[in-house]
């Protein structure tokens, strides 16, 4: 009966222990010690699963890891240098002071209206005691408010929730403010990259021209280095330039575009789809990946309005369109329409006659 009552008197300490961990990692129990330096910071990134970020006005991006890729809104790949740098902030942030009682009010007015809300989440346990982990699923692990720079533009003001007091946080080594590396707006975190296939890993390559059927062509793999070109009647080329043809594949290991189109009405999007394409271009790679790039010209009516003035107009067919600068869309998917350059994609602008070796 003695054993019983020792064993239960036990376990009631034990429960009484693990609640209190419970309740202060909460932040429902509160140490009135100074807080740790890192008490903004993810250090385990690698577990981070999630991370939500929001203005006062509403407008938010969720950033989600999926089988090791980062994505925007769980759709459109984000551009992994950004998220590193993000990741690293995540992980590096650091406390440098509280803020002072009589400058807390004026800071949290300031917050109220000009912060960034970060959420993060993490595969973690509800708590963990004596090494092992309990209940273990993703859940919030850290949530706080970046604010506006200091003075010096070298830290931010911020806020944790279960904290409280508004804080100034920086990043040890960095001399510069943190609020660019928390972007709320959708578009800053796509992926720019179009092509990103190395000269060996291609395995074929076919571009069709609307715009001139017969400059269209194919290319196909045929050793390590070597490729067939063929013709629009899909009749193999027998004497071609062959450093025109690889330095032409050789430019397909990076390619990217300059910016995410949006404020286009539908009937203008319509219109651009309808009427505008010229060219396709259509890469399988060696493990049979297909990535297809639909290019559209860009209308520019001032554009064309100078031609005139100029003169030009009457002797130049491409005058209505922009010189400089076209629309594409990535393996079909219209809703990202996006802008690039000719001059970025200049050899894969060439036509078929480009790569025929002319007679002397």
């Amino acid at each position: 009966m003695k054993k019983n009552r020792i064993y239960l008197i036990g376990i009631a300490v034990l429960l009484v222990i693990c609640a209190v961990l419970i309740l202060f990692k909460a932040g429902v129990i509160r140490s009135n010690r100074s807080p740790k330096s890192d008490i903004f910071a993810v250090k385990d990134t690698a577990s981070i699963t999630k991370v939500f970020i929001a203005d006062m006005n509403g407008e938010h991006v969720l950033l989600s890891r999926k089988d090791g890729v980062w994505y925007v809104q769980d759709t459109i790949q984000a551009m992994p240098s950004k998220v590193d740098e993000l990741l690293s902030t995540i992980c590096n942030v650091t406390l440098q002071q509280t803020v002072a009682k009589t400058a807390q009010s004026n800071i949290n007015k300031m917050m109220s209206v000009n912060a960034v809300k970060v959420e993060i989440y993490q595969t973690a346990p509800k708590f963990t005691i004596f090494g092992m982990k309990f209940f273990t699923k993703e859940r919030n692990v850290k949530t706080y408010y970046m604010g506006p720079s200091t003075m010096d533009n070298v830290a931010n003001f911020a806020i944790l929730e279960g904290f409280e007091e508004p804080c100034i946080v920086y990043i040890p080594g960095f001399r510069g403010f943190l609020t660019p590396f928390y972007s709320f707006k959708e578009t800053d975190w796509y992926n720019c990259d179009l092509f990103t296939t190395k000269i060996t890993r291609i395995k074929s390559l076919e571009v069709k021209d609307y715009e001139n059927p017969q400059e269209s062509f194919r290319v196909e793999k045929v050793g390590s280095r070597f490729f067939n070109l063929f013709d629009a009647q899909n009749q193999q080329i027998m004497d071609y330039d062959t450093v025109k043809l690889l330095d032409m594949l050789s430019e397909y290991r990076d390619k990217n575009y300059e910016t995410f189109i949006t404020g286009l009405s539908s009937q203008e999007r319509d219109s651009i789809f309808r009427f505008n394409r010229f060219k396709t271009i259509t890469l399988v790679d060696i493990d049979g990946k297909e990535t297809k790039l639909d290019m559209y010209r860009k209308l520019t009516p001032d554009a064309m309005y100078l031609d005139a003035i100029l003169g030009n107009a009457a002797n130049d067919e491409d005058a209505p369109y922009n010189r400089d600068k076209f629309y594409a869309v990535l393996n079909g998917n219209k809703s990202n329409l996006v802008q690039c350059q000719y001059y970025h994609f200049d050899r894969q602008n060439q036509p078929l006659s480009y790569f025929l070796k002319r007679a002397e």
